[in-house]
């Protein structure tokens, strides 16, 4: 049956990915290359929201673990050394996209942390607050949910367009991304903020979800990776994405 079918499939992706992450908990672009902050921030990501959505999963719950020590390890390197640039007297500031990414994923996880890498988050976290101004849409929604920020909600809020025949979405060009295709990625983190900070709006949610909708039947979801943030963003039910 295609339950069984499906089932399989999801087995085998496992598999493959169990194989594929390092002993030091990483994933790398290719197999024999170093471990990748990158590739393994984004499978974690994924985990993490499949997590959100379902409870926690059995089955990837020994890779997350480690990706998440792996990770915990590259951001305390990551503020010792602005903290030796600190010393110096360079001000510091947040270190990108990445970092951002990380503190997005602890907040989602909620697991404890060692002490070493919650003293490095919090290090992070009070850059993070100081810069905030001049970000994208997609940073600004992460940013919304690692902070637990309404007013940050407000302002996503306020850069939507909305069309009766396409639903809400964004038409600016703070709604840059990457080469993932902007449009998706930071729709769908702008949905998931507003459900956890604003759950009750619903009329603001459905018309953001309407939209994705359109893109699906017009232009299709046009990566792998699109297609599993829209999936999140119509799954994420009320109280499920919630701290």
């Amino acid at each position: 049956c295609d339950e069984t079918r499906m089932q399989q499939r999801v087995q085998s992706a496992i598999d493959k990915l169990k194989k594929l992450q390092r002993g030091d908990g990483s994933w790398s672009w290719w197999p024999e290359m170093p471990g990748s902050t990158y590739m393994t921030i984004s499978v974690a990501e994924m985990m993490v929201r499949q997590n959100q959505m379902m409870g926690e999963q059995e089955t990837t719950k020994d890779m997350l673990k480690g990706a998440m020590k792996f990770l915990g390890r590259e951001m305390v390197d990551l503020v010792k050394e602005l903290k030796k640039q600190e010393k110096k007297g360079y001000k510091p500031t947040f270190p990108g996209f990445t970092a951002l990414q990380w503190l997005y994923i602890c907040k989602l996880d909620g697991r404890q942390l060692p002490t070493d890498v919650q003293q490095a988050n919090d290090y992070l976290i009070k850059l993070l607050k100081k810069e905030t101004k001049n970000q994208t849409i997609y940073q600004k929604a992460l940013s919304a949910i690692i902070l637990d920020s309404p007013l940050y909600i407000k302002s996503l809020k306020e850069y939507t367009v909305y069309k009766e025949e396409t639903g809400r979405y964004y038409d600016t060009p703070r709604a840059g991304y990457s080469w993932r295709d902007y449009r998706i990625p930071t729709q769908v983190a702008a949905i998931e903020a507003i459900q956890r900070l604003t759950p009750d709006d619903q009329q603001t949610l459905d018309e953001m979800r309407r939209w994705l909708l359109q893109e699906k039947r017009t232009q299709a979801w046009d990566t792998p990776l699109n297609s599993i943030d829209a999936v999140y963003a119509f799954l994420c039910e009320k109280g499920k994405v919630n701290s």
